[in-house]
């Protein structure tokens, strides 16, 4: 079974093909039997016919009306109801000691042999049997009433038929291919998405399943590997560019100050605090390590950053619960609302930081009422050094460098695997809202308060 799970997707459906038919064969080969006795249908119709014939055979041989009250009487033993009838009503004529194919087929149409027309009959509450006239001269004929068989004697085998022929052995071929197929799919798929959220996610694909699907996993390991060793170089010589452009602008720092010109010193030592705060920038967000986890306050910290934004003139308030004991990185957290805040103020009169507790999650909004951003630079403003002053500056207030939200971002899906949304403030602003999932250990009483 370890073979046919590592065999190619084509030879695993080929295989589930050949077993389905193995599978019907031998369900009906062994439950038929028992199924389909003499209560069938097609049996009872069939001897039904003979019955017929023989009695037609009887009564053409007859030569009296003594013999032929005899083969009535035969008839009534037999269960057949039978009577003559005036010759111009037959549909059918009877040839003496030759079999006729024609009597079998028509009453097989007379006793509606078919589900359509058995439930036809039964709704529409004709209870009338039909009846079968046969002339055997020039002066005889007979009428034969056809029996009217309950709705069980086809309903029970067929369904019973169906079940065991194909609904079991589906149900046991759709369980075994989701094992083959499906399942490794699933977990390929699951890998995938959790790779897709976390860029910096190194967790391998598992070689396992199909031929097709172990090949594609190698693969994009191999891809993957490439990717990390890429990000990692491209880090690495940022950093070491950001690093190494502090020496220059340190030695321009203290060349500008002893410049005798105050207007020209003043607009070069701007400049110079621009490109320090841009390498400053660019470091956070080259940094990828997050803190350890652990348990605060988390009202209380949302409330001190309010409440140091608020002594530097800004108009902010926090809304939220008195205290909400969660477990999270409170130095990344506090880096990125304050990212948020800061930007926002740079457009926006008013600032509001919203705190809502959930049992699967805690909701942190950060909003504002500003000039908001349209939809199609909502994506666009979370990728790094990306700026919409355009749209959203509304004075003269300066800009920053295209980070502050790409950094929230990073904090929020991959520090804390939450969801990080911008939407639409009414009547006007933006509205940032960050969903992070509470984890096992954040009902756990016994550790410790920050």
């Amino acid at each position: 079974m370890k073979g046919l799970r590592c065999a190619s997707i084509r030879k695993q459906l080929v295989f589930l093909a050949i077993l389905l038919v193995v599978l019907v064969s031998a369900v009906a080969a062994t439950t038929e039997p028992f199924i389909y006795g003499r209560h069938d249908k097609g049996i009872e119709i069939g001897l039904f016919a003979g019955r017929i014939e023989t009695i037609l055979e009887r009564f053409a041989r007859a030569r009296t009306s003594t013999d032929e009250e005899e083969a009535l009487q035969f008839a009534d033993r037999m269960g057949v109801s039978t009577q003559r009838v005036e010759t111009s009503r037959a549909t059918i004529s009877y040839k003496d000691g030759m079999p006729n194919p024609e009597i079998l087929h028509q009453v097989k149409r007379l006793i509606n042999d078919g589900i359509v027309t058995a439930i036809s009959a039964a709704f529409s509450g004709n209870s009338d049997p039909s009846v079968l006239i046969v002339k055997l001269d020039s002066a005889r004929a007979l009428a034969f009433s056809m029996p009217q068989f309950p709705a069980s004697v086809w309903l029970a085998p067929a369904m019973a038929s169906g079940i065991l022929k194909i609904v079991i052995p589906l149900v046991l071929l759709a369980l075994l291919g989701s094992w083959l197929i499906t399942e490794p799919l699933v977990r390929f798929a699951n890998t995938a998405q959790r790779v897709s959220m976390d860029d910096h996610s190194e967790e391998p694909f598992k070689a396992e399943g199909a031929s097709e699907i172990r090949s594609l996993a190698a693969s994009l390991n191999v891809m993957q590997g490439r990717i990390q060793t890429m990000l990692r170089e491209r880090t690495r010589v940022l950093r070491a560019i950001s690093h190494d452009l502090r020496t220059p602008l340190t030695r321009l720092r203290m060349r500008i100050d002893r410049s005798n010109e105050p207007a020209l010193k003043e607009m070069m030592l701007a400049d110079v605090a621009m490109l320090s705060s841009l390498i400053d920038a660019s470091l956070s967000f080259l940094d990828n390590k997050f803190e350890p986890a652990r348990k605060v306050d988390l009202s209380s910290l949302l409330q001190t950053i309010s409440d140091d934004f608020a002594d530097t003139g800004i108009s902010i308030r926090f809304i939220g619960p008195r205290r909400l004991k969660f477990i999270c990185m409170p130095q990344g957290l506090t880096r990125a609302i304050s990212n948020l805040i800061d930007n926002a103020s740079r457009y926006a009169n008013s600032i509001e930081i919203e705190l809502e507790d959930s049992s699967q999650a805690v909701i942190i909004k950060v909003s504002d009422d500003g000039p908001g951003l349209p939809d199609d630079l909502k994506q666009k403003v979370l990728e790094p050094f990306f700026k919409a002053d355009e749209s959203r500056q509304t004075g003269a207030k300066s800009g920053g460098f295209g980070l502050g939200l790409s950094i929230a971002q990073g904090i929020v899906t991959v520090g804390h695997k939450g969801l990080f949304r911008l939407q639409d403030r009414l009547p006007n602003g933006l509205v940032v809202e960050m969903i992070l999932p509470k984890t096992e250990a954040t009902s756990v009483s016994r550790l410790p308060d920050v």
